[in-house]
C-alpha cells in the first residue's frame, strides 16, 4: 500500500468511518499451524477448525478488508489436516445459524469426503448457535458436543418472498417482465405470488427439506429413526439439554470436553491442540479467532439483503433479524 493510500485509510479510520485491518499484507497468505493447547513436543495432534457466521460461498475483497469463502477456508484447513500424519482427530467448532442450501451441502460433502480419506474421528463442538445449516454440517461428524448454552435445531428450509407491488403502486412505478414462459419470473418481488408459483416453489422447498432430513437420519443412525427426525424437524430450536434429550447431540459440555471426546475416539492419551490461521500472530489460545477479517459493510447485512430475491436457506432466520 503506497503512502497516500495508507494516509487516506488511516484518516477514514480515525474519523470512525471504517475498521481497518492493519495486517492487510498477510490476508492472502497461506494457512499456518499454531499450537494453542498442550505440550508442543507432543507428536499427536487434534486439529481445531472453525466454521462461523452465515454459511455462504461468497468471497469478497475490498481495499481495507476481505471476507473469505467459508468453503475455501474449510477445504484448505481439511487438506492441511489430511496431509499431516500426526493429526489423529478433528474438532469442528460450529457457531452459525446456517446459510444457503448449496453452501451447507458443499461443506457437509467436503467433510464426509475428508473422513472417508483420512479416517480419523471428527467431533462437532457447538458454540452459541449451531442451527439449521450448522446442524446439517454437524450431521457429518462422528459425535456432537453442545455448549451448555447452545441453541441448535431449526431443521428445515426457509424462503422469504418480499412483494414490493404495493409500494410501487403508491409511488407510481410499474415493472413489466418480458418472459419466455409464465413461470420465468416466479418469486420476483415485483409481482405477487400466484397459486401456481406457490405450488412450484413449495415443491422445491419440499425437496430440499427431504434432503436435510436424509442427512440428519444418516448422521444420527442408530440413535434416531426417520420418523423421529421428521417429528423434530419442524423448524423448532432446542437448548443443549433439550437437544441431548431428543438425541440430536451426544453430550453437553465445553470445548475441552469435545477435544477429550475426539482424543478418546482416536485412542490417543496425549495430543496437542492446533489451529490453522492466515494470521498466526493473532492466535494465542483455543478461543482466538482464526477467521479472516470481515468486510466493513458486514456480511450478515449483505446476506439479509439477498433475502429480497427467491433463495432457499437452511437458516434460522430470526438470528439475522436479532443481530
Amino acid at each position: 500500500m503506497n503512502a497516500p493510500t495508507l494516509a487516506a485509510a488511516l484518516a477514514l479510520a480515525l474519523a470512525g468511518c471504517i475498521n481497518v485491518d492493519v495486517e492487510l499484507a498477510t490476508r492472502h497468505g497461506r494457512y499456518t499451524e499454531k499450537t494453542v493447547e498442550g505440550d508442543p513436543d507432543d507428536q499427536a495432534k487434534v486439529a481445531l477448525i472453525d466454521v462461523q457466521g452465515i454459511l455462504t460461498s461468497d468471497q469478497e475483497e475490498s481495499l481495507f478488508a476481505s471476507k473469505e469463502s467459508q468453503v475455501v477456508a474449510l477445504v484448505e484447513k481439511l487438506k492441511l489436516a489430511e496431509a499431516d500424519p500426526n493429526v489423529k482427530a478433528v474438532v469442528l467448532r460450529i457457531d452459525t445459524p446456517g446459510g444457503d442450501v448449496t453452501t451447507s451441502d458443499i461443506l457437509y460433502n467436503e467433510l464426509i469426503s475428508f473422513k472417508s480419506r483420512k479416517k480419523v474421528p471428527v467431533v462437532a463442538a457447538f458454540m452459541g448457535v449451531a442451527a439449521s445449516g450448522g446442524y446439517y454440517l454437524a450431521s457429518g461428524c462422528d459425535a456432537i458436543v453442545a455448549h451448555p448454552t447452545t441453541i441448535t435445531g431449526s431443521i428445515g428450509v426457509i424462503s422469504m418472498h418480499v412483494s414490493l407491488t404495493g409500494l410501487l403502486d403508491k409511488i407510481g412505478v410499474k415493472v413489466e417482465a418480458l418472459k419466455s414462459g409464465p413461470n420465468k419470473d416466479m418469486g420476483s418481488p415485483f409481482r405477487a405470488l400466484s397459486e401456481d408459483d406457490r405450488r412450484l416453489l413449495q415443491a422445491l422447498i419440499d425437496q430440499f427439506y427431504a434432503r436435510f432430513v436424509s442427512v440428519v437420519v444418516e448422521g444420527r443412525k442408530g440413535r434416531l429413526t426417520e420418523s423421529q427426525v421428521r417429528t423434530l424437524a419442524d423448524g423448532r430450536i432446542f437448548t443443549a439439554p433439550q437437544a441431548l434429550e431428543a438425541k440430536l447431540v451426544d453430550g453437553v459440555g465445553y470445548l475441552a470436553d469435545a477435544v477429550f471426546e475426539a482424543q478418546k475416539r482416536a485412542n490417543v492419551s496425549k495430543a496437542k491442540l492446533v489451529m490453522y490461521s492466515r494470521r498466526p500472530s493473532r492466535v494465542d489460545n483455543e478461543y482466538s479467532a482464526s477467521a479472516q477479517a470481515q468486510t466493513f459493510i458486514g456480511s450478515d447485512l449483505e446476506q439479509a439483503r439477498k433475502l429480497l430475491g427467491f433463495h432457499c436457506y437452511y437458516l434460522w432466520e430470526p438470528y439475522i433479524l436479532g443481530k
